[in-house]
């Protein structure tokens, strides 16, 4: 493990050894990981914190999980950022949502406080 940060939680350490080798090359891109069992025996770590682990270079875009398969090391020097999953994208047109609901509220205080009926332009011409 990094013993250059010591204050750093287990599964820190043990995602930054794994990204140095990922980024030099020590495991190459398409390389399957170890199991979970494996690295955690080789860090003399939990499963938990290695899955904590992988779940973090996952996040990074470092890794690619293929389920019922394994975890593999994806190019560190590949130019596309990490590709979107199904949560992403509903997380994120949740919060568009959430966003344009607020917006729309605003708008319905705005139009009350002026006393515009709604859907009327907010000017008067005059």
């Amino acid at each position: 493990m990094d013993q250059a940060t010591p204050n750093a939680h287990p599964y820190q350490q043990v995602a930054g050894d794994l990204a140095a080798k990922i980024t030099g090359g020590a495991l190459a891109p398409g390389e399957r990981l170890p199991s979970v069992r494996a690295l955690a025996e080789e860090y003399g770590t939990t499963n938990a914190t290695i899955q904590r682990t992988l779940a973090l270079l996952a996040e990074q875009g470092l890794v690619d999980r293929v389920p019922n398969v394994g975890l593999f090391v994806r190019d560190p020097q590949s130019p596309t950022a990490r590709t979107a999953t199904v949560e992403d994208v509903m997380r994120a047109l949740t919060e568009v949502q959430e966003a344009l609901a607020d917006l729309g509220q605003r708008v319905a205080r705005l139009e009350e406080v002026a006393d515009v009926p709604t859907g009327q332009p907010a000017h008067r011409s005059g």
